[in-house]
């Protein structure tokens, strides 16, 4: 096993929309881009319909709805999708050169817990054609250890695949965790991959073989940004005090130059501005919501 540099804990920032979405807010730059190939994400909590359809392109846009939900986040996208992300689901919206999507809690009665996660694309995929994946709950395998169950939503965690992963345009990895007090697991990060741990509830030691620090949810959520080192793997060691749940995100580290514009990410000014034109003389299609 290679070092593991940990990041300083960020706490995330409030964020309020409206009366129906609130969140803490995590943007790639708080961890000085140890996240990579992360560029946001959002730990959201959502009554209402929020935002109006928009556009995304050079990333894909991840939703994963936490099992606590009691309404399903409902998605509608200029590729023809119309379908709900029910608790424990998954919904992975590969932008590539534009689309246009928009997602919203219905029912009666409606609360989405979930995580909004912005993925960056890689330069050579920044181009592909606009594509979705999306997984059931009962698609989602898990492993279970005493006072521990993760749910292996993407990549693979402890000998157990999610099979899916392969239809992503890039590795990637996703673990829900829900630990006892006192359990604990460990997760091995691949060679030049970066991660992110997000606590949910409770709070839990993060250790590795250099270092190690504790986080809090307390009122907000505690993150910390995990980068592997490119010449070997990494184990990461958690173990929990309260009842814990944490989400992992690791993907393959771009290391590419970044432009960020709203929801466009590109690598440079010119491609940013083709990729508004392309929007505005309305090439990344048409979503229509139901009346």
């Amino acid at each position: 096993m290679q070092p593991t540099v940990l990041s300083k804990v960020v706490k995330g920032e409030d964020l309020r929309i409206g009366a129906g979405f609130t969140a803490e807010h995590f943007a790639e730059d708080a961890f000085a881009g140890a996240i990579d190939p992360v560029v946001m994400v959002d730990h959201f909590r959502m009554t209402a319909p929020t935002f109006e359809p928009h556009p995304h392109a050079g990333i894909s846009a991840v939703t994963y709805v936490f099992e606590d939900s009691t309404s399903p986040h409902v998605n509608y996208d200029s590729l023809g999708n119309h379908q709900p992300i029910v608790p424990g689901a998954l919904h992975w919206f590969a932008a590539g050169r534009g689309a246009i999507h928009t997602e919203q809690p219905e029912g009666v009665n409606p609360f989405v817990h979930a995580l909004q996660i912005f993925v960056n694309l890689p330069a050579s995929k920044k181009q592909m054609a606009p594509y979705a994946v999306h997984l059931e709950p009962s698609q989602i395998p898990e492993f279970l250890a005493e006072g521990v169950r993760v749910r292996v939503v993407l990549g693979e965690s402890n000998g157990v695949v999610q099979p899916a992963t392969s239809d992503l345009p890039e590795p990637f990895t996703l673990l829900d965790a829900q630990l006892e007090p006192g359990a604990g697991f460990s997760h091995v990060v691949p060679p030049g991959w970066n991660a992110m741990v997000c606590l949910i509830r409770g709070r839990v030691s993060v250790e590795t073989q250099d270092g190690a620090c504790e986080l809090t949810a307390g009122e907000g959520i505690a993150a910390t940004a995990l980068a592997a080192a490119p010449l070997g793997s990494s184990r990461l060691q958690f173990v929990a005090g309260p009842q814990t749940q944490l989400a992992i995100l690791s993907g393959p580290a771009l290391r590419e130059p970044l432009i960020k514009q709203g929801p466009f990410v590109m690598n440079t000014q010119e491609q940013m501005q083709d990729a508004i034109r392309a929007f505005r003389s309305g090439q990344f299609g048409e979503l229509r919501l139901p009346a």
